[in-house]
């Protein structure tokens, strides 16, 4: 067999002429004497193979010893069938049963690959590993850290991914675990035999199985002796250690895999050692010289590598070699040693957590330092592979790697010492000169040599990647049965170019893309940095510009930052709640300037291979080289196939992590979560989240070159302007884009500037529609794109007569005129000119390129306003498979005014159906957001069926099927207005599904003859009409008549209409300031309410004019106050939150949130308006009404399917967790921890989808929250150390309160069949409780919140639903006579029983808003009746005193809007009744309350049944189970004697602390107690109806009074009462 050639450098026998007549350079002697020379000299025993035996003519190739070619020949196919039995062996084995009862030593634990292969064997094998021994380097002896323990707990334990760790499995768990299995042990590669002590030694000799060589010193900058002290020469002592070891069953040892720089060597070779003398000689004379020789001996090292890191890495494994050959000549065991060699390591995939990084080695400098503005990426490697390689895929490989080895045949070979030529230029830059003759002349390098090597090697690259390389054919001086797999130690090389990887180009601009929108540094474009003009920079200027970026603040822009780990013992990492920018940014500096140290020798390995393909150096050798050396080499291709076969490896198979066929936008989101993962992690950024969105998931948002393949070219253009510069465009964009976002997020000193603003918005809307219509790239978009977006006309208008003669034609319409002329009389024109106006005013007035800048507009707005806006790419196939051939509708749910646009965006961007926007006539006036509407193609109805009149609905009917037809697609919402709780609503009964549903059941429309009113109409047209311009249906499709002609159940008429069900989530709902403003019925003062001019007369070129039809209204309005929200009571109140909160002061400064965090957008199933008929047809034999019945049917089906597509985001969670906490005084940020992980766990068991990846940082989703939610201003952080014991609590605001209510009760839907049982559950103070009674109080609950929490439950089935799964878990148990065991309480399981009470809280507030509002009629005892629209305000000014008192908890009790629902339920409940005014006030007292602003068509409310008696009958509370039974007697008995107060005292029982309250009685006077309050606001001297000098009875004198005293109360600034006010909504 052939043993490792060497190769001479210095010997000058070898000077040939051979060598030289094939030298480009003519040789030179050396200048001076090298350290090889002196080495030479030594009086040192010659190897076996050194050169002393090579021929001249066979430079690199050592021949065989014949005596171990003659015993190599005698076995050889004996021991070749042994080395197959053996391989066949392990293959049965997989990798944790290689692991079973093995001990690990790991080396470099508290380094980057140390700490990510530590963790991979705690998470993956901690129950089949006996022991893990980590060597750890002990610090100075002054310092706390000399302590290995307390090292492996502030350096390794404390990192945030062993804190996941430890929550994932159990804090009780995870630290046994470090106590019975994890041993820190003293050690240092710098000492002899590792500096370990005599008894560690022993401990290590005998337990040790498999030792992970992790440790190294890769500073390439390094002192040389030091260097090779750690690499090399402590690599001897651990390979002696192993020897020792009689147990031991894997080495495994790391090695870069650029040893030259870029080229490296092949993996059937070794790096070069230059002189036959022994590498041990070599390493003991480096590290024995004197200072002043280390630069002389290392200025003859560079030709040959780099730095003294690669060098150092060459000797070591130069050293393993050594120690295989001793053992082989003195046929000693060997146990298996893999040599991995790796690209440079970066951050990780998914493992431990996704972007995990620490410090700064590897490529994570150059990430690093790339964000801070560095230029540390040459700008010429654009085009090269960005080779860099995952940690977590590092890990797999080497763990995968020890359990797969096995002890090498006797007849394995030695690897061969290289004899490539390897990089002369490592420190060459862009503007580097040329080095010429980088080798010595005395070097004993042959290129006839090389060049048979490479050939061979050439030849063998398909086979090699499979593991089997061909026989190699070379020219004589290699044998013909030598094998890289024959190869001992095995070498693994390890590159991301094997799968795939990006360019640098590609991969700087998904870093780009994460800092710039992330910390807003300005970072040049992939087009720009990678040109010619930018390679002048120079190497200087780089290693300048880091340096100087390590004396600066890491990111300028961002005022918090977290703080390091610098806790005690405590494994959990500490944060600052306050973060100390300075503390941050002195450890961000020193990170800085490490990578800056480290990252220019990193990336000089690409400027190598760049300058051998600049200078066209030897090609085919490089190409070979290449070869062997990025494609893993016949043991990575045995270590894949081996894990292939073995499924139960799989958590151990690198290509999980990273396919060998990632795609580009893997690699993208790769170096962008890198991004992430070194911004947080290593600059301890707090509030940042990971970037990209989850596998599956696209962003509509996402930046070029990571972009889906879906994205409409036209709307991704940069257009051109014959007038504007491209600098002015954008601004003038940005201009749009902020008036617009002010306007959703306006606040009173914005409001006052928004008509000069208005005026500058038409003028830039006007101007950018210009340039849109002018650019011939819009003007020529291609027409298949024009097909997706429906038949929108080139110009407005232009289509106006075609669909006036298909709407007039409209049986529905002609029916409607027909009515008025022969009920009212008037005449058919004048009927017909009526539609036409109509017509005309709802009409959508768009044109093509106004579609085109609105979908790129809207793009930039949203990118503006948002994080990211992402759907699932599965629903997007779904949506795009089921709506083929047919028309769709979209139904979102109401949230933001900002719904119908994304829906249309999203539309646009992913070449779906685009809609027409259907919108309330109201929407036409809220100035800017109108506009935009208007240029989306919107049309405007009115919604309410009782304001339309039947040709206005006939007319939308009409209108609606042609657009339907013509387009293709619809937008509407069901709800009345935007939800101002969270909650779901009612859908609102405007007809608008009906008249979807008749344009697919119901022929109304004929294209093919003309009616007399169309006849009538087309007088009074200039030209005659041309035919519809819309896509015409195939006459096929229409398969049946409408129903009115056949008298049958509606039939197929047209082609379908498929309905997509939407809920889109917002982290942050852009206007949610204004909603909440509407459900405490407040406004602020000055808010704009638009331009009262008409548009047109600002700007007489104005296009938006042309838009707005002759009767469009001109009034520009807020949009947050329009959109149909309810008519506030008290119009000129301030919001006492804003006017009575100090803070304010103390918070000048604090920005709120840039952006408004993620959106997302949930689908839910599809529903067929045709196969809901067909069933319909089917199961029903009730004929009457079926049209409203079948609307019904299918608006529930909407909803649900809406409920279902519910996306989750953690700011959801949060904010119901903080608000559980109130009940306590605060919650932790470990038990805030505990239920996110609880929760996330039930909401994908539950089927719904949550914005949570696998991997992702729980801390990092917490802090972010808390930067969403505005922390300063919502949440109280007790101390200045944020650990898991740090209380938060929020502050207890009105408007913050509601804030936080309103994304709690976003999630309320998925828990709501838990929280009602948890409600009941603790409303008892029993162990053992009756059946009957708990369904009682089931039953109950649900008829009280039904129509708060839209409910259509049957009440029995969710019953035994909840009832079956909590007794499966424990929590309750049946026993005999239908009697139920409560098990769970506080002492016997604190946890199920806090989690109970937590999705009680989910309710809770909403109980108190119902007990309070009965609590204020309690007043109806006292004035007989009440206006219904003064119950909200009486409410809330209960609510203050009950606030104010402690009675309760929940500020929520101040909405309005579930006031207003609890009235309604009561009134269905039948406790009250309702009369219009006029029926029974006098006159006198009508005019009084109109004064009050109470209209004389108000409906007032009275108590019915028992109540009426004025509240003479006493309320005597007593038995609590009794009573129940009495009132669920009352309401079966439709509560025809039912009281207030008992309905209050029940309503009492279920709320927080009922239970331990029921004794005592403590609010059982609460109804008596208002009472008592509203009569003294009642007893005045004079009544308001005295001072006005009006008589009234004293029933409606008080009346009248109690409204007065309301809103005098409510108004004036020095009553008490208002003090009260805003102490309930600012207490202290």
């Amino acid at each position: 067999m052939t043993l490792v050639p060497t190769i001479s450098i210095t010997t000058p026998d070898l000077e040939s002429k051979d060598f030289i007549m094939n030298s480009p350079l003519s040789p030179s002697a050396p200048q001076s004497p090298t350290i090889f020379d002196v080495v030479k000299n030594m009086d040192d025993m010659p190897e076996l193979g050194s050169d002393d035996e090579l021929a001249l003519d066979q430079p690199i190739i050592t021949e065989e010893p014949q005596e171990l070619q003659d015993h190599d020949h005698l076995h050889r196919d004996t021991q070749q069938q042994e080395e197959e039995q053996q391989k066949n062996t392990v293959i049965s084995q997989d990798v944790r049963q290689f692991y079973h009862n093995k001990s690990i030593l790991i080396t470099g634990a508290t380094g980057f690959i140390g700490k990510a292969v530590f963790w991979k064997l705690l998470h993956s094998l901690h129950g089949d590993i006996d022991r893990i021994f980590l060597l750890i380097r002990m610090g100075p002896s002054h310092r706390r850290l000399s302590n290995p323990i307390v090292r492996l707990q502030e350096e390794i334990l404390s990192n945030k991914a062993f804190i996941s760790l430890r929550r994932q499995m159990g804090t009780t768990v995870f630290d046994q675990l470090i106590r019975e299995k994890v041993v820190p042990i003293n050690g240092d590669f710098m000492e002899h035999n590792l500096g370990l002590s005599t008894n560690d030694h022993t401990m290590l000799v005998k337990h040790v199985n498999v030792i992970l060589h992790c440790a190294g010193n890769m500073d390439g900058n390094e002192r040389l002796d030091i260097s090779v002290k750690v690499n090399a020469a402590g690599t001897n002592s651990l390979i002696n250690l192993a020897n020792e070891c009689g147990l031991l069953s894997s080495f495994v040892h790391l090695s870069p895999l650029q040893i030259y720089g870029s080229s490296g060597v092949a993996c059937d070779r070794v790096g070069i050692l230059p002189e036959e003398s022994s590498v041990e000689d070599i390493i003991d004379h480096i590290v024995e010289s004197n200072l002043e020789d280390l630069p002389v001996i290392m200025n003859q090292v560079r030709p040959y590598y780099q730095n003294v890191y690669t060098f150092s890495k060459a000797l070591a494994e130069q050293v393993l070699v050594s120690d295989v050959r001793k053992k082989q000549i003195t046929n000693s065991q060997q146990f298996p040693i893999g040599i991995i060699r790796l690209g440079h390591i970066g951050p990780s995939v998914s493992e431990p957590l996704k972007g995990w990084a620490d410090e700064v080695n590897g490529a994570n400098g150059v990430i690093l330092l790339t964000g801070r503005g560095t230029r540390i990426i040459d700008t010429n490697h654009g085009d090269m592979t960005a080779d860099v390689i995952p940690v977590d895929f590092a890990v797999r490989t080497i763990i995968a790697c020890a359990a797969t080895m096995t002890p090498p045949p006797t007849t394995f070979v030695l690897p061969m010492t290289d004899d490539t030529k390897p990089d002369t230029t490592p420190e060459r830059t862009s503007s580097t000169p040329t080095i010429g003759n980088n080798r010595d002349s005395t070097s004993s390098y042959s290129s006839t040599g090389t060049a048979a090597t490479l050939a061979t090697a050439a030849t063998e690259p398909a086979n090699e990647i499979s593991g089997r390389p061909s026989q190699s054919s070379s020219t004589g001086t290699l044998s013909m049965n030598y094998h890289a797999e024959d190869c001992f130690p095995y070498i693994y090389h390890v590159s991301a170019t094997g799968m795939r990887a990006i360019t640098w180009r590609l991969a700087y601009e998904a870093m780009r893309h994460y800092w710039t929108r992330t910390t807003g540094i300005n970072l040049a474009p992939a087009n720009s940095y990678f040109t010619a003009s930018a390679q002048g920079l120079s190497r200087a200027r780089t290693v300048m510009n880091s340096l100087r970026s390590a004396a600066s603040v890491y990111i300028s822009n961002t005022t918090t930052t977290n703080t390091g780990n610098n806790g005690g013992g405590d494994s959990n990492g500490w944060r600052s709640a306050r973060p100390s920018s300075k503390r941050s940014s002195h450890r961000m500096s020193k990170s800085v300037d490490k990578a800056a140290r480290l990252a220019p020798n990193v990336m000089r390995t690409y400027t190598a291979m760049n300058h051998y393909n600049n200078n066209n150096y030897n090609k085919k050798s490089q190409q070979a080289t290449s070869l062997l050396l990025y494609h893993g080499g016949p043991w990575i291709a045995q270590l894949k196939q081996r894990l292939r076969e073995d499924t139960a490896s799989e958590i151990f198979d690198p290509y999980i992590l990273v396919p060998e066929d990632a795609d580009t936008v893997f690699w993208m989101n790769y170096f962008t979560n890198s991004s992430y993962g070194m911004h947080y992690f290593v600059g301890t950024e707090p509030n940042v989240r990971l970037p990209t969105a989850a596998i599956g998931w696209s962003c509509a948002l996402q930046f070029q070159g990571a972009g889906s393949n879906d994205a409409h070219g036209v709307i991704d253009h940069q257009v051109r302007s014959e007038i504007y510069s491209p600098d002015q465009m954008n601004k003038r964009t940005y201009r749009m884009m902020e008036h617009l976002k002010h306007l959703l997020v306006q606040d009173e000193a914005a409001a006052t500037q928004q008509q000069q603003k208005d005026e500058v918005w038409l003028v830039d809307v006007d101007d950018s529609l210009e340039d849109w219509s002018q650019d011939q790239t819009v003007i020529n978009a291609e027409h298949d794109k024009r097909l997706v977006l429906g038949k929108w006309r080139k110009k407005v208008g232009s289509n106006d007569d075609a669909v006036k003669v298909v709407v007039l034609n409209d049986k529905r319409v002609n029916q409607a005129i027909h009515q008025i002329t022969q009920n009212a009389g008037v005449s058919k024109q004048t009927a017909v000119n009526e539609a036409m106006k109509i017509l005309i005013r709802m009409s959508e007035r768009t044109q093509l390129t106004f579609v085109w800048f609105t979908g790129s507009f809207l793009k930039s707005f949203f990118d503006h306003m948002f994080e990211s806006v992402r759907i699932s790419e599965e629903s997007i196939r779904y949506i795009r498979d089921s709506t083929l051939g047919k028309r769709v509708v979209y139904v979102p749910v109401s949230k933001s005014i900002l719904d119908p646009l994304l829906v249309w965006y999203i539309s646009i961007r992913y070449h779906l159906p685009v809609p027409a926007l259907v919108c309330d006539e109201v929407m036409a006036q809220l100035g800017p957001i109108s506009d935009i509407y208007r240029l989306a193609g919107a049309y405007y109805v009115k919604r309410d069926k009782h304001q339309r009149s039947p040709l206005n609905s006939a007319v939308t009917a009409a209108y609606t099927q042609v657009l339907l037809r013509e387009h293709g697609a619809l937008s509407m919402c069901l709800e009345k207005s935007r939800s101002r709780t969270g909650k779901y609503q009612e859908a609102f009964d405007d007809e608008m599904i009906d008249m979807v549903m008749e344009s697919t059941l119901q022929s109304n429309q004929s294209r093919t003859s003309t009616s007399t009113v169309s006849k009538v109409a087309n007088s009074d047209l200039t030209s005659p009409p041309e035919s519809p311009a819309s896509p015409a249906t195939p006459t096929s499709t229409t398969t049946g008549m409408d129903a009115s002609t056949t008298g049958s159940t509606p039939r197929k008429a047209h082609r379908d209409v498929m309905i997509v069900p939407i809920n889109i989530s917002y982290e942050i709902v852009p206007e949610l300031g204004f909603l909440i403003d509407q459900v405490l019925d407040q406004q602020p003062k000055g808010v704009y309410m638009g331009n009262s001019n008409n548009s047109s007369n600002n700007n007489n070129n104005n296009t938006l004019s042309s838009m707005s039809g002759n009767n469009m209204p001109s009034t520009r309005s807020s949009p947050l106050l329009a959109s149909q929200a309810p008519s506030s009571p008290l119009p000129n109140m301030v919001r006492p939150s804003q006017a009575m909160d100090r803070r304010n002061r103390l918070l000048d400064g604090i920005d709120a949130p840039k952006k408004c965090g993620r959106v997302h957008v949930g689908i839910g199933q599809l529903i067929s308006i045709q196969d809901v008929a067909a069933e319909y047809n089917k199961s029903s034999s009730d004929k009457s009404d079926e049209q409203s019945n079948l609307a019904n049917i299918i608006v529930k089906r909407i909803q649900h399917s809406q409920h279902e597509a519910l996306v989750v985001t953690p700011l959801s969670l949060v904010c119901a967790i903080i608000l559980y906490g109130r009940a306590t005084g605060g919650v932790c940020l470990g038990k805030i921890k505990e239920l996110l992980d609880w929760l996330r766990i039930e909401i994908l068991e539950r089927q719904y989808k949550i914005d949570w990846q696998d991997g992702e940082d729980l801390e990092a989703i917490i802090f972010s929250v808390f930067k969403l939610i505005n922390e300063p201003k919502n949440l109280i952080i007790e101390g200045k150390e944020m650990t898991d014991d740090t209380n938060i609590k929020v502050n207890d605001h009105a408007d913050n309160i509601m804030t936080l209510s309103y994304y709690s009760n976003q999630i309320v839907d998925i828990f709501l069949l838990d929280a009602f049982f948890s409600v009941i559950y603790l409303s008892f103070s029993e162990d053992t409780v009756s059946e009957d009674e708990f369904i009682d109080r089931f039953r109950f609950l649900v008829q009280l919140l039904e129509n708060e929490f839209v409910l259509t439950w049957d009440v029995d089935k969710q019953f035994k639903t909840i009832m079956s799964r909590y007794e499966k878990e424990g929590v309750i148990r049946k026993k005999e006579n239908n009697q139920l065991s409560l098990k769970v309480n506080m002492e016997t399981s604190h946890v199920r029983y806090e989690q109970l009470i937590f999705l009680a809280s989910l309710i809770y507030p909403t109980i108190d808003t119902y007990w309070i509002t009965s609590c204020s009629l309690s007043a109806l005892e006292r004035v007989p009746t009440l206006p219904r629209s003064i119950v909200p305000l009486l409410s809330q000014w209960i609510a203050t005193h009950l606030i104010a008192g402690r009675r309760t908890i929940y500020r929520e009790v101040l909405s309005t809007e579930s006031s207003r629902m609890a009235v309604d339920v009561f009134m269905a409940m039948g406790f009250l009744t309702e009369f219009k005014a006029k029926e029974k006030l006098s006159p006198d007292a009508q005019i009084l309350l109109h004064e009050l602003k109470i209209p004389t068509t108000e409906t007032l409310i009275e108590l019915c049944g028992q109540n009426s008696d004025g509240g003479m009958t006493p309320v005597s509370p007593i038995d609590p189970e009794g009573m129940m039974k009495a009132l669920m007697a009352q309401i079966q008995m439709n509560r025809a004697n039912s009281n207030m107060a008992d309905l209050c005292q029940q309503i009492d029982s279920y709320r927080l602390g009922a239970a331990s309250q029921r004794e005592s009685f403590q609010n059982a006077q609460v109804f008596q107690k208002c009472l008592k309050q509203i009569k003294g606001i009642l007893q005045v001297d004079v009544s308001f109806a005295k001072k006005q000098k009006v008589d009234l009875n004293d029933a409606e004198d008080g009346l009248v009074q109690l409204v007065y005293a309301l809103r005098v109360n409510s108004t004036t600034s020095n009553d008490r009462s208002t003090r009260r006010i805003s102490e309930a909504y600012n207490l202290k």
